[in-house]
């Protein structure tokens, strides 16, 4: 009777040690671009191990092609977060792909549809209330699959959301400092944020074009370079990650015009939290406004 019974008790043992065994294990997550796996960090913690596909500051999202190793990181994933709206397309086929029912996927632009803009712009990431509903979002998945550690999870919600307070009182601080601007960019990058900071982008028409790698018309181009030449325009955001001819050209052109140019990314750069990497561009923009000569 003794080996039956050893038997039985390491089997007790073994189950009873398993959970604790599972919750040692880091959550795996797969961020499609490295501004999604900054949040997916910053609420996981030491619980979860995540790694951003997209990460170069000077790769091009919208010409990124995954890799064979990406479609396996994506196949072992036990989250993936993505923005949607087409921005990351690549990952959809990915995910079709390789189906799994363990596997969780987040989409930024399905949790907060009607956050976005009506011209359909991508760049969902630059609004720190879809930024809130991942986190959100990231912090129910983990808890339910590693309740051990949900109180940490929560804890680190609700400080990833005193950060983006502090974003959103900045972004009410400029909107009442440089109240009503018109401003323009070399693609709708910054869009979400302009929204936020109540100013008016002109020249969109010009930004889609540029942004979907197709050639303006002449009319549209002679506009967008009208506004900037007679000073229609208080601020020129360009993308720092893509420089195109155009693009480079309209910079030069606002500089002879007394326009402040002011450089902003499509993803966080590394070992930048999400809330710093806003905050910098918010207080480069009141910067230049700020230096910008007197009309």
């Amino acid at each position: 009777m003794r080996l039956p019974f050893l038997a039985i008790a390491a089997a007790v043992v073994s189950w009873a040690l398993a959970p604790a065994a599972a919750a040692a294990s880091p959550v795996s997550i797969v961020a499609a671009e490295s501004t999604y796996g900054v949040i997916a960090q910053a609420v996981g913690g030491p619980q979860v191990q995540v790694r951003s596909i997209i990460r170069n500051p000077d790769v091009d999202p919208h010409e990124f092609e995954a890799s064979p190793r990406t479609a396996r990181e994506v196949a072992a994933a036990s989250i993936v977060v993505m923005n949607g709206l087409g921005y990351d397309a690549w990952m959809s086929r990915m995910l079709a792909a390789n189906p799994s029912g363990a596997r969780q996927v987040i989409v930024a632009a399905d949790l907060q549809p009607a956050r976005v803009m009506p011209d359909g712009n991508p760049h969902l990431f630059y609004d720190t209330r879809v930024a809130e509903a991942v986190a959100a979002r990231l912090e129910t998945l983990l808890a339910q699959r590693d309740p051990a550690h949900a109180a940490d999870y929560a804890a680190r919600l609700r400080a990833f959301r005193a950060s983006l307070a502090q974003v959103d009182a900045r972004v009410a601080q400029l909107r009442l400092r440089h109240a009503g601007l018109r401003v323009t960019a070399t693609e709708p990058v910054y869009g979400y944020m302009l929204r936020a900071l109540g100013w008016t982008s002109l020249g969109n028409t010009f930004q889609f074009n540029v942004m979907n790698g197709t050639e303006p018309a002449p009319a549209v181009v002679a506009r967008y370079e009208d506004d900037l030449r007679r000073g229609r325009v208080a601020l020129l955001f360009y993308n720092r990650q893509v420089s195109s001819p155009l693009a480079l050209r309209m910079q030069q052109v606002a500089a002879s015009a007394g326009i402040p140019v002011v450089g902003v990314d499509e993803f966080v750069r590394p070992g930048v939290g999400y809330a710093q990497w806003l905050l910098a561009g918010l207080d480069a923009a009141d910067g230049a406004l700020r230096a910008r000569p007197a009309r």
